[in-house]
Order: structure tokens, then C-alpha cells, then sequence
């Protein structure tokens, strides 16, 4: 075998295990009003990750159709899942959900990510209606005063329930990944690299962030889940495709279209010590640095 089979052959073999072409991640969770850091953490790139990366890099169609929360989570103007559905654009990781099953209530406990990992969708059967066993609802509404046009920008993964509830389990990055090329001294690169004479290494990373808000969450704890429960441990980013054609309700005389995210498959997953969300005045900033 050539040197250079070889070395195609370590590369898929890398996509494959889940690194995918990332080369490292950093996490950094601060506390919103204050900016006092609470962590910094790696992401594990999971399986379906994984996929979508090396499917993007060799131009193959994927090999496993991974259950989507759409069909788990039974969401609202969900279409057929692919290959049934072809994606009417470029699946890219653009929202994230967040979970209680990354730590043990002792707060040094955390457990380790494996790539097969996923945050649950699974409701708890025993429990009260609409109890769920890991992820959790970012926002629960009643449907007679549901989320405005400027929310329903910024939440996704709509599900109304029985009770005449509504769910929202996905949220967008709070800014647009940026691309970053820089020397180690922070230094912008430019075309003139080729040019310059510089022992310094240059780092390629995208960059984002997102946040747990002060209303993320607490209709749910207060209604559902209850408050001595009411925290977090696991964040998960997302990839998906989007529709923009969906009426909100067909039988309308004057049509509202929302944007509905379809094949939402986890990307990447990290666990950190249980975050309580007890405090009504609590907000977390993640800050998301990808490296390639």
C-alpha cells in the first residue's frame, strides 16, 4: 500500500471514530450578567456528526439514516425523513438543545461523552404528562399565547401537546459562526501568507455563541418538571435543513409562514457539572470555538 493510501485511509478511518476534521474544541461557559467563568470543557463529535462532516468533505450520500428528533419528538410540519425527503438545502449545524443527563447531583461527577451518545428525546411514561427524561423544552406556552414572529426566529422545534401546551426543543446560536485564520499572536492571516516568513503556527477555528436566557426553561420546571429539578448538564449542537413554504395553519384565510428546521440530527454533545436553574435571574453564555 502507498504512502499516500495510507494516509487517505487514517483519514476516513478519523472521520469514521468521530473526529471528522476537527481538531480540537473549546467551550467556554460563563455566567450572562456578571461574565465570571464557570468552565471550559471539549465537545465529542457524535456519530450522525460524524457522517454529515466526511458525506460534506467526499461528496457521498450518507450510509445510516439516524432517527430525527423530528420523528422522535413528533414536531410540528415535519416532513418524511431522507432519503424520503430530499433536503432542499445544505444540512449545516445552526441550532442546539440541551438536556439533565451529563452529571450525577454531585457536581464533580460528570459523566464521559462517547460518540454513540445522544441527548434523549424519550418521555417518561410514569411520570406526569409531558415529562421528559433528558431533553428539555426551551420554551412551554400555552397555544393561546404562544411565542410572537420575533421568537419563533430565534425557537424551534415547535410541538403542541395535548394539553393544549406548546414546546419549543431547539434554539438558534445567539450570533452567526464566524471564521477565524490566525497566527498563535492573534494576527489576521491574509493571501499574502505564502509571502511572509513568520515560525509562528497558524490556527483555523470557527467561532459562536449561544446562551440559556432567563426564560429558558422555567414555564417547564415550573409546570412540569419541578424546581428541585430544575437544572442542566448536557448541550448538544444540531445539524438540519430548512423549509420556509409551511403555513402555519392551512385552513387560514391569510397564510403565516415560520421557518421549520427538518432531519435534525445531534452533531456534537458535552457534559458539565449540573448547572442550577433555580435562580428566576440566571443566564449561561456558551462560547463555541471550533478548531480545524
Amino acid at each position: 500500500m502507498s504512502e499516500k493510501i495510507l494516509h487517505d485511509n487514517h483519514q476516513i478511518l478519523d472521520i469514521i471514530n468521530g473526529r471528522s476534521g476537527v481538531t480540537k474544541t473549546k467551550i467556554t461557559m460563563s455566567d450572562h450578567d456578571t461574565g465570571k467563568i464557570l468552565g471550559e470543557f471539549e465537545n465529542k463529535i457524535l456519530v450522525p456528526g460524524a457522517q454529515s462532516t466526511a458525506c460534506k468533505q467526499f461528496g457521498l450520500n450518507p450510509v445510516v439514516n439516524f432517527p430525527t428528533y423530528n420523528t422522535e419528538l413528533g414536531l410540528q410540519n415535519s416532513l418524511a425523513p431522507y432519503p424520503n425527503t430530499q433536503p432542499e438545502n445544505s444540512p449545516i449545524t445552526c441550532l442546539f438543545c440541551v438536556g439533565r443527563s451529563g452529571a450525577t447531583s454531585t457536581p464533580s461527577e460528570v459523566f464521559a461523552v462517547s460518540n454513540t451518545d445522544r441527548i434523549h428525546p424519550g418521555l417518561n411514561n410514569v411520570g406526569v404528562p409531558n415529562e421528559y427524561n433528558d431533553i428539555l423544552p426551551f420554551r412551554y406556552v400555552p397555544k393561546d399565547a404562544d411565542l410572537n414572529e420575533d421568537l419563533r426566529q430565534v425557537y424551534f422545534g415547535r410541538k403542541i401537546f395535548d394539553n393544549d401546551m406548546v414546546g419549543y426543543f431547539f434554539k438558534a446560536f445567539d450570533t452567526e459562526p464566524q471564521l477565524h485564520i490566525r497566527y498563535l499572536d492573534g494576527t489576521e492571516v491574509t493571501a499574502n501568507m505564502y509571502n511572509i516568513t513568520s515560525s509562528q503556527q497558524v490556527e483555523v477555528y470557527v467561532e459562536m455563541r449561544l446562551s440559556i436566557s432567563k426564560v429558558d426553561f422555567r414555564d417547564y420546571f415550573d409546570q412540569v418538571l419541578g424546581w428541585d429539578r430544575a437544572n442542566v448538564s448536557t448541550i448538544s449542537l444540531l445539524t438540519a435543513w430548512y423549509v420556509d413554504n409551511i403555513p402555519e395553519d392551512e385552513n387560514a384565510v391569510e397564510k403565516v409562514y415560520y421557518r421549520y428546521y427538518q432531519d435534525v440530527l445531534p452533531f456534537s454533545k458535552y457534559n458539565f457539572g449540573q448547572e442550577p436553574l433555580t435562580d428566576l435571574n440566571r443566564a449561561i453564555d456558551f462560547n463555541y470555538q471550533v478548531y480545524y
